[in-house]
């Protein structure tokens, strides 16, 4: 098995940047007035911007993007859709809706998930990428209510305990390497913090240590396998330590 793990630098780096171009393409200001805080979804056409900010990635020829933003007072929501190339933009009202889902978001005729319709080097940052951008296009159009990965931080570094003697009263208790708090552990602590690729032969993997303090404070392990040649990623995921925090917006 071959692995390779990635500087924690690198990976905010590629984050920041994903997290802007997705800011930037779901702006509130780019929405009809009309549609802007009325509970209603309207076609966006910003996916592009974040896709672009993920060097190790492309569409597959054929397609084209789609999104669409949902807002309703300060809350807000999306999604991105792969579909024909040749589609002519369509507008959220004339689309099939998904009534079993959430908020009922529009999907247009022969529409795709995105992460289907997307292709890659192949190499070890390509799947990392593809492990932030999956995260990042759920996130898109997400205000308020309708964030859930914007508050969650990747570490790279094991979690530091507030009665560490080692750690100094004024550290901040948000660092993001090794957030401080009162941890109980799950079970063994991990070997590896750092985010991770391993090839496993018939599949590919990338391991992800996440921080998230909203709701119930928790440490998670997320791991993404992806079938070899695909970028469509399962994941599982574990808790590897909870603190005694309890946020809610």
């Amino acid at each position: 098995m071959n692995s390779v793990s990635f500087g924690i630098r690198r990976v905010n780096r590629l984050r920041r940047a994903a997290e802007k171009a997705r800011e930037l393409a779901s702006d509130l200001d780019r929405l009809p007035d009309t549609s802007a805080f009325s509970g209603e979804w309207s076609a966006n056409d910003g996916a592009n911007k974040l896709l672009g900010a993920f060097d190790a990635l492309r569409l597959k020829a054929g397609f084209t993007l789609r999104a669409f933003v949902y807002r309703e007072g300060s809350n807000g929501n999306g999604i991105i859709w792969a579909v024909p190339a040749d589609a002519p933009p369509i507008a959220a009202d004339e689309c099939p809706r998904l009534e079993d889902t959430w908020l009922q978001p529009p999907k247009p005729p022969g529409a795709l998930p995105l992460m289907q319709a997307i292709e890659g080097d192949g190499s070890p940052w390509s799947y990392l990428s593809a492990s932030i951008l999956s995260r990042e296009a759920a996130e898109f159009g997400a205000i308020w209510h309708g964030c859930v990965w914007s508050d969650q931080t990747i570490l790279s570094k094991p979690p530091r305990q507030v009665d560490d003697p080692n750690v100094r009263d004024h550290e901040d208790k948000l660092t993001e390497d090794a957030p401080l708090g009162n941890w109980t552990w799950c079970g063994a602590a991990p070997r590896t913090w750092q985010p991770t690729y391993a090839d496993r032969g018939t599949s590919r993997q990338v391991v992800l240590h996440i921080h998230n303090a909203i709701g119930g404070e928790e440490i998670y392990r997320a791991t993404d396998t992806y079938p070899v040649g695909s970028y469509v990623g399962q994941t599982e995921t574990s808790a590897v330590c909870t603190g005694d925090r309890f946020i809610v917006y």
